[in-house]
Formats: structure tokens, sequence, C-alpha cells
């Protein structure tokens, strides 16, 4: 029941084989250099997180030194029901100083977060630039622990000598 194959289907069939052979090279060598450039990349990437752990690492003196500094210097929240108020009187007090007129001020209560317990409020303010300036300077000084967690500054469009300010003012307290 076997025949022999012609010359002809001889050829055709080496052709095939042939086809067949160097098509699987190339999907396989394909599939290596994808695979290699990924590796590649990933070991890239590693080598860099790892120079950032060894950054990290090198500088653990200094912030260990940090860590001791906010843990002295940090304010502890004794009262959460004064604590807002005592924020907008301070506030209120360096606006005063400096010629800031806040306006609409929204107390907000505290908020526990994992680094910090936040006391804030919001407020609208009406001043010259210089002395807005100089109000939001003083404010944050960082033995105060109060910062700006939003800020909205535009010219006010009745007066081009005044801007009007929206900020969201906090003070981090010591977590418990």
């Amino acid at each position: 029941m076997s025949r022999t194959i012609s010359k002809r289907e001889q050829t055709l069939a080496t052709i095939v084989g042939l086809i067949v052979v160097l098509g699987g090279s190339f999907l396989l060598g394909q599939s290596y250099f994808e695979k290699r450039a990924a590796l590649t990349a990933k070991i890239v990437s590693e080598k860099r997180q790892l120079h950032s752990l060894q950054e990290l690492l090198s500088e653990g003196p200094l912030w260990e030194q940090r860590e001791k500094w906010i843990q002295a210097k940090q304010p502890k929240l004794e009262n959460p029901d004064q604590a807002g108020v005592q924020l907008l009187n301070h506030v209120q007090d360096l606006a005063k100083r400096h010629q800031v007129l806040p306006e609409n001020v929204t107390l907000h209560t505290p908020e526990a977060r994992p680094a910090c317990i936040s006391v804030g409020l919001e407020l609208e303010t009406k001043s010259p630039w210089a002395e807005l300036i100089s109000f939001l300077e003083e404010l944050q000084t960082p033995e105060q622990f109060i910062a700006l967690e939003s800020a909205s500054v535009k010219v006010d469009p009745e007066d081009a000598t005044q801007v009007r300010g929206r900020f969201k003012i906090a003070r981090w307290y010591a977590p418990k």
C-alpha cells in the first residue's frame, strides 16, 4: 500500500518542512527576545529599587533624628472640642497682624489619620498680595505643625490691588 513519492512531491514536502521549521524558529526567536527584553527591564527596575532602598538605609540616622524631633515637638491633642477654636483664634490673630481679612470660616471636626490627628478649618481671605504672603509664611512655621491642605488665590475682580484666597488649614497633632 505504500507508494513512492514523486520528485515534485518530495520538493513540495521539503519546502513545506522548511517553512514549518523556519516559522517555528522565528516564533521561538521572537518569544526569546520578548522575554529577554522583559527580564532586562525587570532587572533595571530591581536595581533602581535596590539603589533607593540602599539610599534610604544610609539616611537612617537622619530619619531617626527627625522622628525624635517630631515626637518631642508635635503637640498632643488635649481637648478635641477646643482644638478647632484654638486654631481659629490663632489664625485670626495672625490675620489681624498681617491685615488679612478672614471670611466664611468653617471649622471641621478632628480627623484621625495614620500619622496624626488633623484639626482643620476652611476660610476665605481678602488682602494685599504681600500681606497674604507674610501671613502664610508666619502661619506655617515648622514648630507649629500647621499646614495648608489646599489653597486657591485669585485677584479680586472688584479691586485689582487685593487678592482673594480660599484655604483649608489644618493643625496636625500627635497620634494617640
